[in-house]
């Protein structure tokens, strides 16, 4: 019994001895990572995103200057326009109405002149039949030609089917569509559809006088400046969008 009691009190006084020499150890290698600081740091830094410089390199993200809008501006506002005109109508290239170019034989062209070319020409220029026709850009000065129309007769209109020219004739009646609103001022004694005339779209009316304006015509020598083309089924038509394209009525 005596010697079990030794034998215990050794064991437990080896087991005291080695847990104070335990406090004065060194962490051990096979302790967890995560109190170990250099292994959190790795942790840290691998939650981080970093984009690697090459990606930053490829970037094809652009940003648009925002002075290239006010320069256009700024450059269409101090165009040049003197001498020039409206392929279409005649009258002075105005900024405030929208320019437009055939980028062929260089005439322009207002907003709403092009409009008409769109709807009763197939968008083709007056001058060259290009339909090229683009929106004026910019600069300092506009570099382009001004466009003369032919002068034609009776005799050879229809050689300039799709182009602006100047005529002049006797009107020998004044038609009125059923529609109404619509007026054909005639240069031949002939029906609507057989007859060269002058046409007067209803959009047009109130721009060119109205029916009162229209009406007078009749019996008069009028001289205009306007297009040529052939419809379907009217014929042959000269066609103005302004007043100002009726040069003359005597």
């Amino acid at each position: 019994m005596e010697v079990l009691l030794v034998v215990g009190g050794i064991w437990l006084l080896v087991v005291i001895i080695n847990a104070f020499k335990g406090e004065d150890r060194p962490p051990s290698t096979n302790s967890s990572s995560a109190s170990h600081p250099r292994t959190v740091r790795k942790r840290q830094e691998s939650q981080t995103f970093r984009p690697a410089s090459q990606s930053r390199a490829k970037s094809n993200i652009k940003f648009r200057d925002s002075s290239a809008s006010s320069s256009t501006t700024t450059d269409l506002a101090k165009l040049d326009l003197s001498g020039l005109h409206d392929a279409f109508t005649g009258a002075p290239l105005d900024r405030t109405l929208g320019l437009h170019q055939c980028q062929s034989c260089t005439v322009f062209y207002h907003t709403e002149s092009l409009q008409v070319l769109r709807e009763v020409n197939d968008s083709r220029c007056v001058s060259c039949q290009s339909t090229n026709i683009v929106a004026l850009a910019g600069g300092k000065k506009a570099q382009g030609r001004d466009y003369t129309p032919n002068v034609v007769t009776l005799s050879d209109y229809k050689q300039h089917v799709g182009s602006v020219v100047t005529f002049e004739g006797r009107v020998v009646k004044v038609r009125e569509s059923r529609r109404g609103n619509d007026f054909a001022v005639m240069f031949e004694d002939k029906s609507w559809t057989k007859g060269f005339k002058l046409v007067f779209f209803r959009t047009a009316i109130s721009r060119v006088g109205g029916k009162r304006f229209i009406s007078t015509l009749n019996g008069k020598t009028v001289k205009v400046r306007g297009l040529i083309v052939k419809h379907q089924t009217f014929g042959y038509e000269i066609i103005v969008s302004e007043k100002s394209m009726i040069l003359s009525a005597k």
